[in-house]
């Protein structure tokens, strides 16, 4: 008996918190002891407790309605809390509903938001209409956004036109509504009316929709003034505010806006969405450093990583080779479920194997390409070029025939140049003059610059430097900028003549841009002509040839097997700006003296390359 004198109210908040395994036995109690029958909220409640658990348990809720109806009727709050099950259940129960009582407005927001197809949305609004529900706002809301999900936007707009009264959660159902359907026009316009009729205050939901418009259209001067509304209304502190805010910043490539308004933040009001949003912004600047200088802030503060967040930093470890923290990534995917060779999809999957291929751990990323459930033409792609790179051309040329003879997966062009890549780093020049044969004849592809500028970098390698201008010249206009490769060769083989030859018919063409120029006179300096070198730097100057971004290389420093503690270190051609500069270039100088010393350079060897504007 003392059960019985246990507050209704204590025992359901145990139910939530203990899970499905309460949830039987406290049904068993409320039926024996009669508060089931006696107690229209206790049914209301544990029919809600049904609703939220796990499917096997959903059936149960019918039969429960239908032994509750004697002598009377459950009340319509209970069957409206039925009605959030699954749609082919939810429409069971309205059937229930409709036998006992008149529905009201909150008896089709549920089977609205739970329908499958628009021909449903369509009869479920012809109902409501003959209730007189439709215009009721509860109601009128969730057929705005269900119409706009299901494309029906003319069916949205007169419905919209004839509502009496419209409060800010129908204008936000508009606005979001037609930005996820693409109609960013019509969205902005929603926004605007709202705006000038001036009846209804906006919220944080009509920022962040009218937010993500910008961000979508890249409109960075729209998404600036907005910026100045957000400050001006007070929402300049809601986190979804700010994390749409960062959103935009970063797409549009601003990441020291971004980075502004992240840093405007509480770390203890950032959770997950705001460290992905600023980690992507990182990611689609290419300051790789950055984002993992951030993934190890995120994780200092304890807020747990998610595919979206493995998907920004991955990259990341494979561009600046960050094997430690790669692998801690790694790990992190495994101890937390995220198991690569099960939950994520391929896409994560691809970008791990690309980590550890980029980061010269081959065998470890054979053995996560092995483990993969599945793998599509870029996944193979990505390993291949991973053995090319390093210098394993048998085991690239292995795993190309595995995928076309055993897998029988038809190979891109990506694929071709993977294979012709690893040709050319391992000598084998005759395998891949046939690649490049067999990628016209036997797979139907077209060979791109590409393509040719890496077989005419195998036959200059080899010394083949007739056969590497035959390749270029064969190649026509499509690849004109494999001058550039050839004329490498003919430098990297002290052929003079050749190379001005190869320098001149690159100048000639209108792709042209200065790494032509600037092997050219890199030719002439290591040469010692610096006459000629002054020359060709004058005439870039009258062309106004500019030369090209500095080259980057990073160095991760220091932590463990694990990766924590690594700092990663950036350093950009020409740039003197890192705090330990001086004592690095004396390092360089030493280095370089001892060199020489010991003939590997010889006097005439420049310390640094030509420097041209």
């Amino acid at each position: 008996m003392a059960a019985l004198r246990v507050p209704l109210q204590a025992i359901l908040s145990g139910t939530r918190a203990g899970g499905p395994r309460l949830l039987l036995p406290l049904h068993a109690h409320l039926l024996v002891s009669g508060r089931l029958a006696a107690s229209p909220a206790a049914l209301t409640s544990l029919v809600s407790l049904y609703v939220r658990a796990p499917p096997a348990l959903h059936r149960a809720v019918v039969p429960l309605l239908l032994r509750a109806a004697s002598p009377s009727p459950p009340p319509l709050p209970c069957f409206n809390a039925a009605l959030s099950l699954p749609h082919p259940l939810a429409l069971r129960v309205f059937g229930h509903l409709r036998l006992a009582h008149c529905p009201d407005a909150f008896s089709f927001p549920p089977l609205i938001s739970s329908a499958p197809s628009a021909s449903q949305i369509l009869a479920l609004h012809a109902l409501s209409f003959r209730c007189g529900l439709a215009h009721e706002l509860f109601c009128a809301s969730a057929l705005l956004r269900a119409c706009l999900r299901f494309g029906l936007a003319d069916h949205a707009r007169r419905l919209f036109g004839e509502l009496p009264h419209r409060d800010v959660v129908v204008w936000n159902a508009m606005v979001n509504g037609f930005a996820n359907l693409g109609c960013f026009d019509h969205a902005v316009e929603c926004f605007r009316m709202m705006r000038e009729e001036g009846e209804v205050e906006i919220s944080s939901f009509t920022v962040t929709g009218i937010l993500s418009v910008c961000t979508a259209t890249a409109d960075l001067g729209r998404g600036a003034a907005f910026h100045g509304l957000v400050v001006k209304s007070g929402f300049a502190q809601e986190v979804s505010v700010c994390n749409a805010l960062v959103d935009l910043y970063g797409k549009c490539h601003k990441v020291d806006d971004a980075s502004r308004v992240f840093e405007g933040m509480a770390d203890m009001d950032k959770d997950l969405f705001s460290w992905n949003s600023m980690l992507s912004a990182l990611h689609y600047s290419a300051d790789y450093a950055g984002t993992i200088k951030l993934f190890s802030r995120m994780r200092c503060v304890a807020v747990w990583p998610n595919a979206v967040t493995v998907a920004a930093v991955l990259p990341a470890c494979a561009q600046t080779a960050a094997l430690q923290v790669g692998r801690e990534v790694h790990g992190y995917i495994v101890t937390s479920g995220l198991d690569c060779c099960g939950l994520l999809d391929v896409f994560a999957c691809n970008a791990l194997v690309d980590m550890y291929a980029k980061s010269g751990a081959l065998d470890e990323a054979r053995r996560v390409f092995d483990q993969m459930q599945q793998r599509d033409v870029a996944s193979w792609n990505i390993m291949i070029d991973g053995y090319a790179s390093h210098g394993h051309g048998k085991e690239a040329l292995e795993l190309f025939r595995q995928m076309t003879e055993v897998e029988r997966l038809l190979p891109d062009e990506i694929t071709l140049l993977g294979a012709l890549s690893a040709c050319s780093h391992s000598g084998l020049v005759e395998e891949g003059k046939d690649f490049l044969k067999r990628m016209k004849d036997e797979f139907c592809l077209e060979p791109q610059l590409e393509h040719y500028a890496c077989v005419t970098d195998m036959l200059g390698r080899a010394g083949r430097l007739d056969e590497a201008r035959k390749v270029v010249e064969d190649a026509g206009a499509v690849g004109v900028g494999a001058w550039r490769t050839y004329l490498a060769a003919c430098r990297m083989h002290g052929d003079k003549e050749r190379a001005q030859e190869a320098a001149r018919m690159l100048m000639l063409t209108e792709e042209s841009e200065s790494g032509g120029w600037v092997l050219l006179a890199n030719t002439y300096g290591w040469e010692g002509n610096f006459e000629e070198l002054e020359e060709v730097r004058e005439e870039m100057k009258r062309r106004g040839v500019q030369k090209a971004a500095p080259g980057c290389s990073w160095v991760e420093v220091g932590g463990d097997n694990s990766g924590s503690g690594a700092v990663m270190h950036a350093f950009v051609s020409g740039d003197r700006r890192h705090p330990e500069a001086d004592m690095i270039y004396e390092m360089l100088h030493s280095l370089i003296s001892w060199m020489r010393d010991c003939s590997h350079l010889s006097s005439t060897t420049p310390l640094y390359s030509v420097e041209l504007p």
